[in-house]
Protein backbone atom coordinates (compact mmCIF):
# COMPACT_ATOMS: atom_id res chain seq x y z
CA UNK A 1 0.00 0.00 0.00
CA UNK A 2 2.82 2.56 0.85
CA UNK A 3 4.03 2.06 -2.58
CA UNK A 4 0.93 2.72 -4.32
CA UNK A 5 0.68 5.69 -2.14
CA UNK A 6 4.52 6.85 -3.23
CA UNK A 7 3.27 6.21 -6.65
CA UNK A 8 0.51 7.68 -6.76
CA UNK A 9 2.08 11.13 -4.92
CA UNK A 10 4.98 11.05 -7.91
CA UNK A 11 2.07 10.97 -10.46
CA UNK A 12 0.06 13.79 -8.65
CA UNK A 13 3.45 15.68 -8.80
CA UNK A 14 4.24 15.32 -12.40
CA UNK A 15 0.74 16.30 -13.02
CA UNK A 16 0.74 19.69 -11.07
CA UNK A 17 4.05 20.40 -12.75
CA UNK A 18 2.78 20.07 -16.07
CA UNK A 19 -0.48 21.63 -15.46
CA UNK A 20 1.63 25.02 -14.14
CA UNK A 21 3.64 24.63 -16.83
CA UNK A 22 0.94 24.95 -19.29
CA UNK A 23 -1.53 27.33 -17.36
CA UNK A 24 -0.31 30.38 -17.72
CA UNK A 25 -0.38 30.04 -21.60
CA UNK A 26 -3.94 27.99 -22.19
CA UNK A 27 -5.84 32.09 -21.94
CA UNK A 28 -8.30 29.70 -20.48
CA UNK A 29 -9.85 29.83 -16.52
CA UNK A 30 -9.10 26.37 -15.28
CA UNK A 31 -6.71 23.45 -16.18
CA UNK A 32 -8.21 20.63 -17.95
CA UNK A 33 -8.76 17.46 -16.67
CA UNK A 34 -5.84 15.21 -16.27
CA UNK A 35 -6.21 11.71 -16.31
CA UNK A 36 -3.11 9.28 -15.42
CA UNK A 37 -2.70 5.62 -16.41
CA UNK A 38 -5.32 2.97 -14.72
CA UNK A 39 -2.46 0.94 -13.89
CA UNK A 40 -2.70 1.10 -10.01
CA UNK A 41 -5.46 0.36 -8.22
CA UNK A 42 -4.89 3.77 -6.29
CA UNK A 43 -3.85 5.84 -9.15
CA UNK A 44 -4.49 9.26 -8.95
CA UNK A 45 -7.55 11.11 -10.90
CA UNK A 46 -6.69 14.47 -10.92
CA UNK A 47 -8.70 17.88 -11.77
CA UNK A 48 -7.60 21.00 -11.25
CA UNK A 49 -10.17 23.10 -9.52
CA UNK A 50 -9.59 27.32 -8.77
CA UNK A 51 -9.13 28.42 -5.31
CA UNK A 52 -12.50 28.86 -3.46
CA UNK A 53 -11.58 30.75 -0.68
CA UNK A 54 -8.47 32.39 -0.26
CA UNK A 55 -6.03 31.24 2.33
CA UNK A 56 -3.88 34.01 4.29
CA UNK A 57 -1.03 32.01 3.86
CA UNK A 58 1.03 32.72 0.99
CA UNK A 59 3.95 30.33 1.17
CA UNK A 60 4.27 27.13 3.35
CA UNK A 61 7.47 28.01 5.27
CA UNK A 62 7.30 24.78 7.53
CA UNK A 63 5.74 21.60 8.75
CA UNK A 64 5.87 20.93 12.35
CA UNK A 65 8.54 22.87 12.84
CA UNK A 66 10.75 21.71 9.57
CA UNK A 67 11.13 23.59 6.27
CA UNK A 68 11.91 21.65 3.20
CA UNK A 69 15.13 23.87 2.95
CA UNK A 70 16.44 22.23 5.60
CA UNK A 71 19.65 20.11 5.76
CA UNK A 72 20.21 16.66 7.85
CA UNK A 73 22.27 18.34 10.43
CA UNK A 74 19.06 21.02 10.88
CA UNK A 75 16.64 18.40 11.34
CA UNK A 76 18.63 16.69 14.04
CA UNK A 77 19.40 20.05 15.74
CA UNK A 78 15.60 20.73 16.02
CA UNK A 79 14.39 17.72 16.61
CA UNK A 80 16.76 15.23 18.01
CA UNK A 81 17.60 11.79 17.51
CA UNK A 82 14.70 10.51 15.92
CA UNK A 83 12.42 7.36 17.14
CA UNK A 84 13.70 5.35 14.39
CA UNK A 85 15.35 5.40 10.75
CA UNK A 86 13.79 3.50 7.77
CA UNK A 87 14.99 3.54 3.79
CA UNK A 88 12.53 4.42 1.34
CA UNK A 89 14.02 2.95 -1.90
CA UNK A 90 10.95 4.20 -4.13
CA UNK A 91 11.85 7.66 -3.27
CA UNK A 92 15.58 7.40 -2.94
CA UNK A 93 15.14 8.93 0.73
CA UNK A 94 15.79 8.34 4.33
CA UNK A 95 13.11 8.26 6.66
CA UNK A 96 13.09 9.94 10.71
CA UNK A 97 10.78 9.25 12.26
CA UNK A 98 9.52 11.38 15.24
CA UNK A 99 6.48 11.72 17.58
CA UNK A 100 4.91 14.32 15.41
CA UNK A 101 5.90 13.82 11.49
CA UNK A 102 8.23 11.51 9.39
CA UNK A 103 10.93 13.52 7.36
CA UNK A 104 12.48 12.38 4.43
CA UNK A 105 15.73 13.03 3.74
CA UNK A 106 17.65 12.86 -0.22
CA UNK A 107 20.78 14.27 -1.08
CA UNK A 108 21.44 15.48 2.97
CA UNK A 109 18.02 17.90 2.49
CA UNK A 110 14.47 17.33 3.13
CA UNK A 111 12.05 16.03 0.54
CA UNK A 112 9.30 16.13 2.03
CA UNK A 113 7.40 16.05 5.83
CA UNK A 114 4.74 13.87 6.66
CA UNK A 115 2.05 14.51 9.37
CA UNK A 116 -0.03 11.28 9.93
CA UNK A 117 -3.58 11.98 12.33
CA UNK A 118 -2.20 10.39 15.11
CA UNK A 119 -0.73 13.90 15.89
CA UNK A 120 -4.02 15.60 16.16
CA UNK A 121 -2.69 18.60 15.45
CA UNK A 122 -0.69 20.18 12.91
CA UNK A 123 1.55 23.37 12.89
CA UNK A 124 1.65 25.13 9.20
CA UNK A 125 4.39 27.78 9.46
CA UNK A 126 3.81 28.86 12.87
CA UNK A 127 -0.16 27.92 12.98
CA UNK A 128 -1.37 25.23 14.66
CA UNK A 129 -4.45 23.89 13.46
CA UNK A 130 -6.48 20.28 14.03
CA UNK A 131 -6.23 17.57 11.86
CA UNK A 132 -9.49 18.06 10.24
CA UNK A 133 -10.13 18.02 6.60
CA UNK A 134 -12.79 20.99 7.10
CA UNK A 135 -10.29 23.37 9.29
CA UNK A 136 -7.28 22.59 7.00
CA UNK A 137 -9.65 23.32 3.79
CA UNK A 138 -10.68 26.60 5.45
CA UNK A 139 -7.21 27.63 6.83
CA UNK A 140 -5.18 26.61 3.34
CA UNK A 141 -8.13 28.10 0.83
CA UNK A 142 -9.07 26.12 -2.32
CA UNK A 143 -8.26 23.34 -3.61
CA UNK A 144 -6.06 23.38 -6.49
CA UNK A 145 -6.03 19.86 -7.30
CA UNK A 146 -8.36 17.47 -6.11
CA UNK A 147 -7.43 13.85 -6.43
CA UNK A 148 -8.99 10.27 -5.26
CA UNK A 149 -6.32 9.92 -2.45
CA UNK A 150 -6.71 13.98 -1.34
CA UNK A 151 -6.61 17.45 -2.11
CA UNK A 152 -3.87 19.89 -2.96
CA UNK A 153 -2.61 23.27 -2.47
CA UNK A 154 -0.10 24.88 -3.53
CA UNK A 155 1.75 27.89 -2.97
CA UNK A 156 4.96 28.43 -5.40
CA UNK A 157 7.56 25.92 -6.05
CA UNK A 158 5.65 24.20 -2.47
CA UNK A 159 2.74 22.06 -2.05
CA UNK A 160 0.46 20.54 0.97
CA UNK A 161 -1.62 17.61 0.61
CA UNK A 162 -4.18 16.43 2.82
CA UNK A 163 -4.31 12.56 2.32
CA UNK A 164 -8.06 11.17 2.53
CA UNK A 165 -9.30 7.73 2.24
CA UNK A 166 -11.07 7.74 -1.07
CA UNK A 167 -14.45 5.74 0.58
CA UNK A 168 -14.93 7.49 3.95
CA UNK A 169 -13.40 10.67 3.44
CA UNK A 170 -11.18 10.36 6.51
CA UNK A 171 -7.80 12.04 6.88
CA UNK A 172 -5.02 9.96 6.37
CA UNK A 173 -2.42 12.36 6.85
CA UNK A 174 -0.90 15.78 5.93
CA UNK A 175 2.51 16.20 3.83
CA UNK A 176 4.75 18.77 2.81
CA UNK A 177 6.59 18.56 -0.43
CA UNK A 178 8.25 20.79 -3.03
CA UNK A 179 7.13 19.82 -6.65
CA UNK A 180 10.78 20.11 -7.80
CA UNK A 181 11.78 17.50 -5.41
CA UNK A 182 10.38 14.14 -7.52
Amino acid sequence: MKIIERVSRMMMVQLMILSALLSPFSGADAVPAAASPPSADNAVQAVARHPGQPSSMSDFMTLNGISLDDREEDVLRKKGKPLKVTEDWLLHSTEYHYTDAVVGIRDGYVDYVHVDPEAKQVKINDRWLPLNRGTLAQELGGVQFAAEDGDVYIRGHKAIKVYTNPTSGELLAVELFAESSQ
